[in-house]
This record gives C-alpha cells, structure tokens and sequence, in this order.
C-alpha cells in the first residue's frame, strides 16, 4: 500500500465528512476514488459517441453579406 499526504485542512474535512457519514475516512476515500473513476468512464465514454460528429471549424469564417445572398 502506498501513503498518500494531504494538507491538514483537508485531513480535517475528510475526517468531518466521514464522521457526517458514520463510515471510516479510509472508506471514503474509497468511495470518493470509486465514483471519480466512474465520472470519468463516463466522461470519457461521452467524448467517443460525439467523436464523430466533431467538425474542424478553425478555418470557418462566417460572411453575413454572402449569408444575406441566399
């Protein structure tokens, strides 16, 4: 196992929160890397369904005139 240090600050809150909660800090953490994790599958499992609707718009210049002429 590896040991991770926080500021006291955060030690504080995370120690609050989980006795809010009624569970261990270690068990919070837990949670807390669980859902992280998850958000960003899905994050990530959103990027690659819009992927191939994406355009490059970088050398699209709008021209209202040439829009007025249609």
């Amino acid at each position: 196992m590896q040991k991770v240090q926080i500021s006291d600050d955060v030690a504080s809150q995370l120690y609050e929160l989980a006795k809010v909660e009624h569970i261990s800090a270690m068990e919070l953490i837990t949670q807390l890397v669980k859902a992280y994790k998850m958000e960003i599958a899905k994050r990530n499992e959103l990027k690659e369904f819009f992927r191939p609707y994406q355009k490059d718009m970088a050398g699209f210049k709008f021209s209202r005139e040439e829009a007025n002429e249609r």
